[in-house]
């Protein structure tokens, strides 16, 4: 019930705003309203005075005229389309082409700072700096071996799990030459530790061995600034064996 009674009100309240629009005066007519409502007068046309009057006028346009006004609308178009492409995408090329070349600048950043050679081989295993001829070769001849020249090109190659392996082959040879150990190609490097137990050169040959074993074996990939920090501990370890 309550419902109807608001639609009631509501039809009562519309009529009554009607009504009172209705009494409303109407506002004055514009000029252009009142010269709507004029009568129109009738006027008769003479044809023939027209005709007399036209005569000798020639209304056609030339079709040079219009092959010419043709042809500035044709070259309008091909000039004002490309313009608008360019207005429209203009923008945005632009930002795409800042955002490409600040992520080119932070990858190099990030590369340079992580110590990779940027102008070196890609792909070490591609060119390896010492083969697996040449690597059997001097575990083969250990005490006759160089590896000076080998340690330095696998460095220069980025290749520094090969750099870690021929520093400890550099070791290991100058352990047999001064005959603390017993060289062998396939000995385990957990016997030449037992060979060394109670020497004082044992701690330092037994770090070196687990930066070996975690380097070749566990892949650790490495950065020239970790291989940089590890080859101050080869070096040393070199330099221990010899003395």
């Amino acid at each position: 019930m309550p419902r109807y009674f608001i639609l009631i009100f509501i039809c009562m309240f519309a009529s009554s705003l009607a009504e009172a629009q209705s009494d409303e005066p109407l506002p004055p007519q514009t000029p252009n309203e009142a010269y709507s409502g004029k009568r129109i007068e009738r006027h008769d046309f003479d044809e023939e005075k027209w005709e007399a009057l036209k005569d000798g006028i020639d209304y056609s346009i030339p079709k040079e005229k219009k092959k010419r006004r043709r042809q500035k609308g044709k070259e309008a178009k091909e000039v004002e389309l490309p313009s608008q492409g360019l207005t429209g995408f203009g923008p945005i090329l632009k930002i795409v082409g800042i955002v490409v070349l600040l992520g080119l600048l932070v990858l190099l950043i990030v590369k340079m700072a992580s110590g990779e050679n940027l102008f070196g081989p890609k792909n070490s295993k591609l060119r390896p700096a010492v083969s697996q001829a040449e690597l059997d070769k001097i575990e083969e001849n250990l005490h006759e071996a160089e590896l000076k020249d080998p340690i330095q090109r696998a460095i220069a190659a980025g290749d520094y799990p090969m750099a870690v392996r021929l520093y400890y082959l550099a070791v290991l040879k100058e352990l047999s030459v001064k005959n603390h150990i017993r060289w062998k190609r396939d000995k385990t490097n957990g016997a030449y530790l037992r060979e060394l137990a109670g020497s004082p050169l044992f701690g330092t040959v037994q770090e070196v061995t687990l930066i070996f074993e975690r380097v070749w074996y566990g892949k650790v990939e490495l950065a020239k600034p970790d291989f940089d920090q590890l080859e101050v501990k080869l070096k040393k370890a070199v330099a221990t064996a010899s003395a």
